[in-house]
């Protein structure tokens, strides 16, 4: 069994492929296993999902650690200890692991895990992939999976994937608009008409924005807490218990505004919070709700407007909205607004990423490649422009640019600047700007996320040259290799910011 998972900002979900179909192997009427961790100091035991939530409560509620996906690389508290952000992203997914493998049993699927698949977001860096990957790999003596990760896929390729295999192939290209609980990711995807399952589907274009669904979240919580502040005359914005009380409830708010009750929308829905001893009721009607986020949706279009600009002469037959936040009537809406042209599709808003991941899992493996991705962003080595003229004129020469197509591999010579030197940094850098070399000036607010050093015999003159090969590979992560001309070589991975 190969599994695709859908480590999501608020909830993941584990997938896979059994006798052609897919499955979400999750208990029935589960919607999705919490994101959420807390550690129980008294039990000295690290728990995840509901279990969390549950033990989370009144006076311990600031030690519940939510949307770790979106702080990876920050340490964080709970119970009076400290977890790096991938530690506790790892016993989230060693839960994800658990629960799928014994749903699979139940289900008489095989639950022999071969390996597995995560999907991120289009917007996630190297650093951050790498992270995903270093939690997916914890040990299970740690606590975490001890995953055999097979690839990562992006969330909107994930979803393309899904719906092709949902839908007939005479699809040439689909627009994915992707809104889940983090992040907003929008692509372009394309297969070959008649092309069968086999062959490769192609990203054309993508972008991506650090908005979702939580800050739908924090817009309404804020609202409440100040029409409680109103109610009450006290100000409960730094009393942890009350503040996760009122994200609760205004989650819940969201939630009911986006189910319909004898085929309408709700136009109207109450907010009941325990302040004090007492029940306060804050009541938010649509037209509030839709004001309060209206500048989050906007973005969303403006960012899928450019990139439907930036590619002209498409034929994009289909578009289709994926993420559990896709789901809100404010979006639905909108999105048939904002561009009536379009036949415009929600598709399994929850399920279609973790379908994804769980469809090219199976590809992995079999020597055909499923996908054919592009690279997110700019990769580059930081070096002098003209070191005898201005020794401080630094640069960022770019080997691997943002559109690439994935895998990447590209070298370039660099040489030293004095005789007899030891050693050569090479910093990598990643952006999002798309030129060619020599593109843009070295900013000290910019931070490597890679450093190769190079050692090489202090005998060399000034002006030896020295190549780095750079690789982006199919799954985002980046592979230095610098080497001498006498052959003597160094790979670097490492990341110098958690």
């Amino acid at each position: 069994m190969k599994l695709g998972i859908d480590f999501g900002t608020s909830f993941s979900l584990p997938a896979v492929q059994f006798r052609g179909e897919s499955y979400i192997l999750l208990p029935g009427g589960t919607y999705g296993i919490p994101s959420v961790f807390y550690y129980d100091s008294a039990d000295n035991l690290p728990l995840v999902g509901i279990a969390a939530e549950d033990a989370g409560q009144g006076e311990y509620s600031s030690s519940l650690i939510r949307e770790i996906k979106m702080s990876l690389s920050s340490n964080v508290k709970s119970g009076g200890k400290t977890f790096s952000g991938s530690q506790v992203a790892g016993y989230i997914l060693a839960k994800v692991k658990e629960i799928a493998l014994s749903t699979a049993e139940e289900k008489a699927i095989d639950e022999r895990l071969e390996g597995v698949v995560i999907s991120v977001p289009a917007a996630f860096g190297h650093n951050e992939k790498e992270l995903i990957l270093q939690a997916a790999r914890m040990p299970v003596s740690e606590g975490g999976p001890g995953f055999n990760v097979l690839g990562l896929v992006k969330e909107p390729v994930a979803a393309a994937l899904a719906y092709f295999k949902a839908s007939l192939a005479d699809h040439t290209q689909i627009l994915v608009y992707d809104l889940g609980g983090g992040t907003f990711d929008v692509s372009i995807i394309e297969i070959g008409e008649g092309s069968t399952q086999a062959e490769k589907y192609r990203v054309i274009d993508a972008d991506m924005k650090r908005i979702g669904g939580r800050d739908w979240d924090k817009k309404l919580a804020e609202y409440i807490a100040n029409e409680i502040r109103k109610q009450a005359g006290i100000n409960i914005s730094g009393n942890s218990a009350y503040m996760e009380r009122i994200k609760r409830a205004a989650v819940a708010v969201k939630h009911n505004f986006s189910e319909k009750i004898a085929g309408k929308y709700r136009d109207k829905v109450s907010a009941r919070i325990d302040i004090e001893g007492r029940t306060r009721t804050v009541q938010v009607t649509k037209t509030i709700f839709d004001e309060l986020t209206s500048e989050l949706f906007l973005e969303t279009v403006k960012l899928t407007k450019q990139l439907i600009q930036r590619n002209p002469g498409l034929n994009i037959s289909k578009f289709i909205c994926v993420g559990g936040s896709s789901k809100m009537p404010q979006v639905k809406e909108g999105i048939r607004n904002a561009f009536p042209n379009f036949d415009i599709r929600i598709y399994e808003p929850e399920k279609a990423i973790a379908f994804g991941a769980s469809i090219y899992a199976e590809s992995c493996g079999t020597g055909i490649s499923l996908l054919s991705d592009i690279a997110p962003f700019s990769y580059g080595i930081r070096t002098c422009r003209d070191y005898d003229r201005d020794p401080d004129d630094e640069i960022i020469v770019n080997l691997v640019r943002k559109a690439d197509r994935l895998p990447k591999t590209q070298s370039h010579n660099f040489y030293t600047v004095e005789n007899n030197q030891a050693h050569v940094s090479f910093k990598v850098y990643e952006s999002s700007i798309r030129e060619d070399r020599y593109d843009y000036v070295y900013d000290d607010k910019n931070e490597p996320i890679m450093d190769v050093i190079l050692e090489i015999p202090p005998v060399y003159p000034k002006d030896t040259r020295l190549s780095v090969d750079m690789t982006l590979t199919e799954s985002g992560i980046i592979e230095v290799t610098a080497r001498d001309e006498n052959g003597h070589t160094q790979k670097g991975r490492k990341q110098l910011h958690f």
